[in-house]
C-alpha cells in the first residue's frame, strides 16, 4: 500500500523532469531496434553506440515492448534518462529491445512516425541453435517465435521509417550496410563508425556471455557445421520455417 502511494506521488514528477531532460538534450527522430532474441540486435546497439551523435541504452529496459492503455513504459525511460549523465554531443536516443519488432505499428503510431526503426534478421537455424545461458540446455528461441517476430517485422519492410537488414549482410560487408543505415537514419557515416570497436559505449553484454568482440564470420551458417543433426532436422521440418527461410533467399537446400 506505500509503496503504491510513494508511486502515485512521484510518477508523475519523474515523468515530467524526464521530458523536460530529453526535450531538452535530444533534438533528432528517436532510433528503435527490434528483432526475434538472437538475431543481432544487441551487435547492432553496440555499433551505433560508436557515432558520436547517438546515445543507445546499454541494456533493455523493455520501454516499447510493453503497453498499458496505448502507452509504453515511459516511466522506465525517464528514470534512466535521469539517474545516467548524458553528454553534451548527443543529439538524439536509441533503444534496443529484440520485442520491438512485435509493436512496430504502435510505436510508429505513437511517435506519429517521427522515428526511425530497424529490424534486424538472421538465419533461422543459427539462431534456434542457440542455446539459453541461463538455462543450460534450453534452446534460447523456438521456431514459432522466430516467424512470428520476423513475420512481424516483415509486414513494415517497405515502410519508409522502418530499416530491414539482414546479420549475415552486416558482418560480411560491414561498410556498405553501415553507410545505407546512416543514411535512412540521416547521419554521416563517421571515423567511430568506422572503427566502432575501439569507439563502442556497448562492450559488455550477457547475449555475448562477455565482451564484444570484433565482427567475424564464424557465427553464420553455424547450423551447417553443428554435431546437434536433431535439431536442425526438427527445424527443417517445419514447412513454415522452410517457406520463410525461402522467402528471405537463405540456402535450403542439401542440408
Amino acid at each position: 500500500m506505500a509503496f503504491n502511494i510513494v508511486k502515485r506521488v512521484t510518477s508523475p514528477l519523474i515523468n515530467y523532469l524526464g521530458k523536460k531532460k530529453i526535450k531538452g538534450k535530444f533534438n533528432k527522430d528517436p532510433i528503435i531496434i527490434g528483432g526475434c532474441g538472437r538475431s543481432g540486435t544487441t551487435l547492432l546497439l553496440s555499433i551505433i553506440s560508436a557515432h558520436p551523435e547517438i546515445f543507445v541504452f546499454p541494456k533493455e529496459i523493455a520501454v516499447f515492448s510493453e503497453w498499458h492503455n496505448e502507452k509504453p513504459r515511459l516511466d522506465r525511460f525517464y528514470r534512466y534518462i535521469l539517474l545516467n549523465k548524458i553528454p553534451d554531443n548527443k543529439k538524439r536516443w536509441c533503444e534496443k529491445t529484440p520485442a520491438n519488432v512485435r509493436y512496430f505499428d504502435k510505436i510508429l503510431s505513437y511517435f506519429n512516425n517521427n522515428v526511425k526503426l530497424i529490424h534486424i534478421i538472421r538465419d533461422g537455424r543459427d539462431v534456434m541453435l542457440s542455446k539459453h545461458p541461463k538455462k543450460p540446455g534450453e534452446y534460447w528461441v523456438s521456431p514459432e517465435r522466430w516467424l512470428n517476430d520476423v513475420k512481424a517485422g516483415l509486414q513494415f519492410k517497405d515502410h519508409p521509417n522502418v530499416f530491414t537488414l539482414k546479420y549475415e549482410n552486416l558482418i560480411l560487408n560491414y561498410t556498405e550496410v553501415v553507410k545505407n543505415l546512416c543514411n535512412f537514419i540521416n547521419e554521416n557515416f563517421t571515423k567511430e563508425l568506422d572503427d566502432w570497436y575501439d569507439n563502442t559505449m556497448v562492450k559488455k553484454n550477457e547475449a555475448w556471455n562477455g565482451k564484444v568482440k570484433k565482427l567475424h564470420s564464424n557465427s553464420i551458417a553455424k547450423y551447417k557445421k553443428t554435431s546437434d543433426k536433431k535439431r536442425i532436422k526438427n527445424i527443417m521440418s517445419n514447412e513454415e520455417v522452410v517457406n520463410l527461410l525461402k522467402k528471405l533467399n537463405y540456402e535450403v537446400e542439401n542440408i
